[in-house]
């Protein structure tokens, strides 16, 4: 008696590539509220001060009772300077420890003079 050969053809696997999909809560309810003329212009204002859009200021003030501010220009331009500064600091402190404290003195205070006029000019 002679057995049957099975053969099982099994395909790989393909496992999803990349990053998952981001669950994304869809703004799918609403609710009508009626603002005089300026309700609504005192709202607009204090969301176009901070970057944001009425609806979205309004929705933000209803479910958490305080807005976290966006940064502005002006502080973000701050940011980037700082951290330019911080880089330079560790460079100058590489150099340091390469050559001595000798060759980056100079360095140091003009450093410390462009962070005095930054800090001056708030």
């Amino acid at each position: 008696m002679e057995q049957a050969k099975i053969e099982v053809h099994e395909e790989p696997v393909q496992r999803e590539r990349g990053r998952p999909a981001k669950e994304e809560k869809k703004l799918s309810r609403s609710i009508n509220l009626k603002l005089t003329e300026d309700d609504y212009k005192a709202i607009a204002q204090k969301a176009a001060d901070i970057g944001m859009k009425p609806t979205q200021y309004a929705r933000q003030m209803v479910l958490n009772g305080k807005i976290k501010p966006r940064y502005t220009k002006e502080e973000l331009d701050l940011r980037r300077k700082i951290a330019g500064m911080a880089n330079n600091l560790n460079q100058i402190t590489r150099k340091a420890n390469a050559g001595g404290f000798d060759n980056v003195g100079w360095a140091l205070i003009d450093l410390w003079e462009d962070l005095r006029k930054l800090l001056d000019d708030r």
